[in-house]
């Protein structure tokens, strides 16, 4: 009887080019998207550490700044030895401190012994507007007081103002504020004749920052903007007037 053979014919199997090139399209389109959610990550990490920054900057300046005017008219008259001053008026001697000299929206000054060293220093905050050097910016200047006028600089008034970068990125220059017992009091007021009296029941200051930092945020496309508020009220007396709300007579 004849025997039929069967022969059996391997038959070696593999991808074919389409379905090659399809898991190749696949693969990058995934590698693409775990390299951009690393990218997104890294780049959300580098924004929110520079949000940090930017408020813990304006936080340390804030808290310089409450400190420097809780020392604002200290010493005062009554803390001097009489036969110390020696230039009239008053408020134009080395040795005793003024208090707030003036407030703006944009500037501060006052005088206080700031370390307790017995030195009064004249001390100004002020607002820059231009766009060099990391501004807009809020910037401090600290310099010896000297028997002058304190509401002028250079002959005859303080020392000019040597100002160092505190704070940069402010947006708005609408910073400072004062307050009598609440009420808000017109800027800007100073120690002059004019509004002395007004000075003089000035009990509060306070200050806006809103700070924009230098980096843009990719989940928002914008600059992170934050705000700080600190209000300080007033240890000391002033010696814009005599005879009111916190006058040192």
């Amino acid at each position: 009887m004849a025997t039929k053979r069967r022969t059996t014919k391997s038959v070696a199997a593999g991808f074919s080019l389409i379905e090659t090139m399809i898991v190749m399209v696949i693969l990058l389109t995934l590698t693409a998207s775990i390299f951009q959610m690393i990218n997104t990550s890294t780049q959300r990490s580098s924004t929110e550490q520079t949000k940090l920054d930017m408020f813990q900057e304006a936080r340390e300046f804030m808290d310089q700044m409450s400190r420097d005017l809780r020392q604002a008219g200290y010493p005062s008259p009554r803390n001097v030895d009489p036969s110390l001053i020696t230039q009239s008026p008053l408020r134009n001697d080395k040795d005793a401190a003024v208090g707030v000299v003036k407030v703006d929206t944009g500037d501060l000054w006052f005088e206080g012994d700031m370390d307790g060293m017995g030195v009064v220093s004249v001390v100004k905050y002020h607002y820059d507007s231009s766009t060099t050097n990391g501004c807009p910016c809020l910037k401090r200047s600290q310099l010896p007081k000297v028997d002058g006028d304190v509401l002028t600089e250079g002959a005859g008034g303080q020392t000019p103002a040597s100002y160092q970068v505190e704070v940069q990125g402010v947006l708005s220059s609408n910073i400072f504020s004062a307050y009598n017992n609440g009420t808000t009091v017109g800027l800007p007021v100073t120690i002059t004749s004019g509004s002395g009296a007004t000075m003089a029941a000035t009990d509060t200051i306070q200050a806006i920052l809103t700070l924009q930092a230098a980096t843009v945020d990719p989940q928002t496309r914008k600059k992170p903007v934050t705000s700080l508020v600190t209000t300080v009220r007033l240890n000391n007396c002033s010696q814009a007037a005599i005879g009111f709300q916190t006058s040192c007579q």
